[in-house]
């Protein structure tokens, strides 16, 4: 089973870093994971999670994917804003968290991360069952990336990789339709990180684009957000901000050198147990040049 939590020390020289493919890292990523075997049953599904739109076109015997008209609401709310931690606190702060369980990351986590966490727990929405935390502290040279991919995506999409999937020609689909019918609301996510240097973007209004309801990746959503050239924020440094499973946003190669924290609170009905070690490659940067 893969890690939710690893206390490791860090330094400039240990800094794990490998080239920049554009081809995804765990975040907004369409990379296929190595799955180890479990004994454990997959938790049900949750309404949150359910490709209805896939499940239409299967029950319908429908084998071409079709277009829908997709607002993105574009939430974004700067919650709060923290004193910005010293280059060593960062460094020193000692633990990286991967689909932790709030109960847990706030029992194992650094002083600083413990600080953002108390900070986040005000703005929590409070309405799903579970709460899980990431969080990365990443050392990067100008022109590294936090992740492999800097296409503008959303979190928490609902992926399938089954029958349904194959019988439309592909291995895995995003249902972006079933995301933003309205009949469920998606995951929220409180995410705070430490500086600008290397500073998640988002796009601040909303967007109204004509897109295929399923999506094998975010490349051609991306390509539509770049030409559209929305309205976008940049995460302020030492802010705590407020986005959802609607909400565009993307990483941004580093302008200069520095440690960066980055820490999210991801809020779902989603039982999520992971089945590989994704924690690898929270402690790696993608390096552009």
């Amino acid at each position: 089973m893969g890690d939710t939590w690893r206390r490791a020390p860090r330094s400039m020289a240990t800094q794990t870093v490998l080239p920049f493919t554009g081809e995804g890292a765990y975040h907004g990523s369409t990379k296929p994971r190595p799955r180890a075997a479990s004994s454990h049953p997959p938790p049900p599904t949750p309404p949150e999670m359910v490709p209805r739109t896939l499940d239409a076109y299967a029950a319908e015997g429908r084998t071409a994917i079709e277009t829908f008209e997709a607002t993105f609401p574009n939430l974004f709310e700067v919650c709060a804003v923290l004193p910005t931690p010293a280059q060593d606190a960062i460094r020193d702060d000692g633990v990286t968290l991967c689909w932790c369980p709030l109960d847990v990351a706030l029992t194992t986590v650094g002083p600083w991360v413990k600080r953002v966490l108390d900070a986040m727990t005000p703005h929590l929405d409070g309405t799903r069952r579970h709460v899980y935390v990431d969080a990365k502290i990443q050392y990067f040279e100008a022109g590294d990336v936090p992740v492999d991919s800097q296409q503008w995506h959303v979190d928490g999409s609902i992926v399938a990789r089954d029958a349904r999937v194959r019988a439309l020609g592909h291995t895995l689909l995003h249902d972006m339709q079933a995301r933003m019918d309205g009949q469920v609301r998606p995951p929220i996510c409180l995410a705070y990180q430490s500086s600008v240097h290397c500073a998640t973007r988002f796009v601040s209004a909303p967007l109204t684009l004509e897109m295929p309801a399923l999506i094998p990746d975010f490349s051609g959503l991306d390509a539509q957000v770049r030409a559209a050239a929305p309205p976008v924020a940049t995460h302020p440094a030492s802010a705590i901000v407020r986005f959802d499973g609607l909400s565009l946003h993307r990483a941004t190669v580093a302008t200069e050198a520095g440690w960066r924290l980055w820490v999210r609170c991801f809020e779902t009905d989603r039982t999520v147990r992971l089945t590989a070690q994704i924690i690898d490659c929270y402690a790696t940067v993608f390096r552009t040049r």
